[in-house]
């Protein structure tokens, strides 16, 4: 009760110290191809969570000297316009970046001796053309479960000055790099500065397994890239992958299993039980607390195993996973051993030891040192 009390306490001292507002800004992302002379207005509005709150908005990027704000101070929300007037000619090709912001500005006469600052930006990107012919692609294929087809997105920007038609093939591989099928997808015309986008399916019959899918893509004469993806393909199943085998004798012993769904959806109550037996006698039983798993998850379920009453041996343990009404089974050798000593007492021991050595030394030391002296006293006198 007095630590909550302390908490409240702390809550209420520093909360009037901290100003940490939220701010936003809409819309958030545009995307233009470079032609010269280009000229935009885009209206943006500033969103506060505190009418009375001072913001300033800002542009920042490698062309942000194109670009003009109508508005730069605000007290709470408000509107302004960005108007860009690009040049004639942009030596760098490739994508180029306007960042659009606005920053809450710190209170520097309040009695709040903390600010917090809160900062948006909206992006505007500016892609400038390649000489020629020059394209960049994104590959993607789905997981699915067995009986189902895999489904593909390609997306392919022409980001070159020349107008292609490109030809796409899709190659799937299996187990010891196999090939399993193959998909081509007919010829397809980009002009420049144009993109094109296909999601469909690859029909075929796959097995439960994991499978490389590698995209050829064609767009004129020896101009040939290749992406690649990898899917898998589940089963109903959550699989037992590792557990504990060895544990201390005379103590009860944390009993980790490792287990994956690999099954493409979510697996919901998933627990184990676990029954120890010596020679067919049950030693001992539990079950862990049960879980819901997300697809392809990988995570450990922990009992507790009691081998206060135990003698150190080999002994079996039948592990059993259940999920949705399905279960897994492993039998498996165990082992219970002489607990080891903890390391931090041996290390103790050995610096007392160590302590005691030099003590001991020092002492011999000064008892030889002082019947010298008194030998040297006798023989003066």
């Amino acid at each position: 009760m007095k630590r909550l009390i302390y908490i409240i306490l702390l809550i209420v001292i520093i909360a009037p110290l901290i100003s940490a507002g939220s701010i936003g800004i809409t819309p958030t992302k545009f995307k233009y191809f470079f032609e010269p002379g280009l000229e935009k207005e885009i209206t943006f509005r500033i969103i506060s969570g505190e009418e009375n709150q001072s913001i300033t908005s800002y542009v920042k990027g490698d062309l942000a000297e194109y670009v003009t704000l109508s508005e730069t101070s605000f007290i709470g929300s408000g509107y302004f316009t960005a108007k860009i007037k690009l040049p004639e000619k942009i030596e760098k090709p490739g994508s180029h970046f306007i960042y659009i912001g606005a920053i809450e500005d710190v209170n520097k006469e309040g009695d709040s001796a903390v600010a917090g600052v809160a900062a948006i930006q909206s992006l505007i990107e500016i892609v400038v053309p390649y000489p020629g012919k020059y394209i960049e692609a994104k590959f993607e294929v789905s997981d699915i479960n067995e009986g189902e087809n895999p489904e593909f997105f390609l997306e392919i920007n022409n980001l070159g000055s020349e107008n292609i038609d490109v030809r796409q093939k899709i190659n799937i591989y299996g187990e010891n790099n196999s090939l399993i099928l193959t998909r081509e997808i007919p010829v397809q015309h980009i002009i420049s500065k144009d993109s094109l986008e296909i999601i469909e399916t690859i029909d075929g019959s796959f097995k439960a397994g994991s499978y490389d899918a590698i995209l050829e893509i064609n767009y004129g004469g020896n101009e040939l890239i290749e992406l690649n993806d990898t899917f898998r393909v589940g089963h109903f199943s959550v699989d037992i992958l590792d557990y504990s085998h060895i544990f201390e004798v005379g103590k009860i012993n944390p009993f980790h299993i490792s287990v994956g769904n690999v099954w493409n959806k979510k697996m919901e109550n998933v627990y184990a039980e676990v029954s120890i037996t010596d020679q067919g006698s049950v030693i001992d039983k539990f079950k862990t607390p049960s879980i819901n798993m997300e697809p392809w998850e990988v995570t450990n379920l922990t009992g507790f195993f009691d081998a206060t009453n135990v003698s150190i041996g080999k002994y079996t343990a039948n592990i059993k996973v259940f999920f949705e009404y399905e279960s897994n089974h492993k039998l498996v050798a165990i082992y219970v051993v002489e607990g080891e000593k903890d390391n931090i007492w041996l290390i103790a021991g050995a610096i007392a030891g160590g302590f005691l050595l030099i003590v001991i030394i020092v002492f011999i030391y000064l008892i030889l040192k002082i019947r010298k002296l008194k030998k040297n006293v006798q023989k003066k006198k």
